[in-house]
Order: structure tokens, then sequence, then C-alpha cells
């Protein structure tokens, strides 16, 4: 465990933070995140935020701004929608059609997907694969009738957020296109996956910052943050405040005792990862 980034600062040239659940969580930015972010500015590392979010980076620069952070706080953003965007210019999915079924965000919330990747969106019937770019139903039950008409017709799903869940600024979870696209990939559904854990934003994200020599990545997710990190071979600072910290009070109550290395340990052999680190918020000290 770690008291604060000052515990790190010296072993670390790149710093690399998810977005939700480490600087913020759809509101303003957390009471220590803008005094972090400038003591690593302070100190001339490389930060670059990595957000599995479906929209692409000029979006989190605007979100970023609401929540009281600045630009210059940060060298660039880059998005699990940027990843899949890249991905569709580059044609790795044209053997899939451009008539999409889109699970979205609902009308006014879905950004220029559409356009950016060249699509149709279409009903199930006249589908040639399935985009799944957010959640606009309350639960994943919701979308089995098209989940089964899908499969039955060997569609393949684009998911370009791999979240399951993510933090709302009430301090609930809610519901994330990852929960779909795992139930459609545990039905046998063919699914391409996009941001975080993926091994390839990792090395759009080297590309970006031009290289490091020692990288960290920070987040609240054991799925994708830490696994993510452990893929990309780099060291990664685990936030217990985040999505997973009702798991860690469920340890903590059954053993009687405080979260600590052990109750850490616990819930990340259930995931198959290692944080090299563990904290409580995104903090200086």
């Amino acid at each position: 465990m770690i008291s604060g980034l000052k515990d790190i600062i010296n072993e670390f040239d790149t710093f690399i933070l998810d977005q939700w659940g480490v600087l913020h969580n759809g509101g303003d930015a957390f009471p220590k995140a803008i005094e972090t972010l400038q003591f690593l500015k302070q100190h001339d590392k490389k930060v670059v935020i990595l957000s599995n979010s479906g929209n692409t980076h000029n979006f989190s620069y605007q979100r970023l701004t609401d929540s009281g952070i600045s630009r210059d706080l940060y060298i660039d953003v880059l998005t699990s929608g940027d990843h899949m965007r890249h991905n569709f210019k580059l044609g790795k999915f044209a053997h899939l059609g451009s008539h999409a079924l889109v699970f979205g965000w609902g009308d006014g919330i879905n950004g220029t997907v559409l356009e950016d990747c060249g699509l149709t969106s279409v009903g199930i019937e006249d589908a040639s694969f399935i985009m799944c770019y957010g959640v606009e139903r309350g639960t994943v039950a919701e979308y089995q009738a098209d989940l089964d008409i899908a499969y039955a017709r060997g569609l393949e799903m684009v998911v370009s957020n791999p979240d399951l869940v993510a933090m709302s600024p009430d301090g609930g979870l809610k519901l994330c296109p990852g929960s779909i696209a795992n139930a459609y990939a545990e039905m046998g559904g063919k699914v391409h996956w996009h941001g975080k854990p993926q091994a390839e934003v990792y090395d759009m994200c080297r590309t970006l910052l031009g290289g490091w020599d020692n990288a960290i990545a920070v987040g609240d997710s054991l799925e994708h943050d830490i696994r993510g990190a452990n893929t990309a071979g780099i060291s990664s600072l685990f936030l217990t405040t985040g999505i997973h910290a009702d798991d860690l009070t469920q340890k903590m109550a059954n053993k009687e005792d405080v979260i600590d290395g052990s109750a850490i340990a616990d819930l990340s052999r259930e995931f198959d990862v290692m944080p090299s680190h563990y904290i409580d918020w995104f903090q200086v000290n």
C-alpha cells in the first residue's frame, strides 16, 4: 500500500490514468485529483488519460474541463472509442458490412459514431453486425431477444466501451456496454473488443506519448485497468474506492479486518490479476 503518489513519484516517468473512478465519477473532479495532477506536472511526468469511453477524446476534453480539470494538466486523452474508430478507418471490419444494429445511449447522446465509422443504423433483421456503443435499456435481460436473433444469424458484435459497470456521481453503479458484449460472448457470439485491457490500445498510447521508460497505469477496475497493465507489462496502481469498493468491504466484513494487502490479493486472484500498488484515492499524500 502507498499513502500517495509522493511515495512512487521517482520510480516512473509516465502515468496512464483512468478517468471515471480516478479523476471524477461524471460530476466535479474528486477533491484531491486536481492537486495530484498539478503535482505530476511539477515533476515533469508524462500524463495521459486512457478511458474506456465509447466517445472520442474530444468529448473527454469537454467532460474533464467541466469537472474542473484544465487541459494543461495532461498531455492527451485516448479512448476505447478512438481505438474502435481507428480500426474502422484501417478497414479491419470491412467484412462486417455497414448496416448495424446499434445499442446506444439514446437520442442525442450517441455522438458521431455512425458517421465516424461509415455505418447505417438498421433493425435486427437487416443488420450485418451489432454495434454495441451504449446502454439505453435498463438491464442485459432487456437485450436478450435481440441477442438471440443475432446469434442465430451468426452476427458479430463490435463493442466500443468494454466496461461492465461504471460509478455514478451518487456513488452507485450503472450498466455499461461491456456487460451486453460479455453476455453475447458467453452465448458463443463473436465480439470485437476495444480499449482496456486490449494490448493494442497500450501500443497506441505509447505511440501517442512518444514512448516511455517506466510507466504505471492508475485505475479502479481489476478487469480493465489492472489486467490491461499486466498485459502491457507495466506497473499498476489500484484504487480501492472505485467500482470494487463493495467487494472489498464484504471481504473486510468476512475477515473482521480493514482493507489490507490480504483483501486486495483475495479479490485480485478472483480476476487472475495482481496490482503493483494500491491506494484509496488518487492523491499526493
